[in-house]
């Protein structure tokens, strides 16, 4: 059975810096070996969020899975994939009608098999927790700028096209 991979980081410095793509494709990469499967391709989202599908490593899967070159997908927990629950839903239902099955390697050695209504369930709690993870940190951040620039902070780091920072 073929299977691909997927890994994806956050920020350019955890892709740049970190070695959080390299311990999640080791850790894929030994689930492939000790489930047999052969591997197909490594589809990275380096240093781009969660927040939609709009990536273009999840993309290129995409349009692989739907063109049946792989069978199975691995991936290392469930936000690395999406934090959106709509994005995740469709996506659980499109690999359920193209018959791919998802692994999440994260979770132990058990398989999470999206097909039956425990992997369903499992899927969609993960699923509303990244959401609300990214939704908080959106509020969080925000908070936290007009609490900056209340105080006479810069909230950005670099002015709006047309200004400069008085100095």
């Amino acid at each position: 059975m073929r299977a691909a991979i997927y890994t994806r980081v956050s920020t350019s410095m955890q892709a740049e810096e970190g070695f959080s793509l390299e311990a999640q494709e080791e850790v894929l990469q030994q689930t492939i070996e000790r489930k047999e499967l052969q591997l197909y391709r490594v589809y990275s989202d380096p240093g781009v969020s969660g927040k939609t599908f709009k990536r273009s490593g999840v993309q290129a899967m995409i349009s692989d899975m739907k063109a049946g070159r792989f069978e199975a997908l691995l991936i290392h927990k469930l936000d690395r994939l999406s934090r959106n629950m709509g994005d995740i839903i469709a996506f659980i239902e499109m690999v359920n009608k193209l018959d791919i099955r998802l692994i999440i390697a994260a979770q132990g050695q058990d398989e999470i098999d999206t097909r039956s209504p425990m992997g369903k369930a499992f899927l969609q709690l993960n699923g509303i927790w990244a959401e609300l993870y990214i939704n908080n940190l959106r509020e969080e951040t925000l908070k936290g700028l007009v609490t900056k620039a209340r105080n006479g902070g810069r909230h950005m780091s670099r002015p709006p096209l047309g200004y400069k920072f008085e100095g």
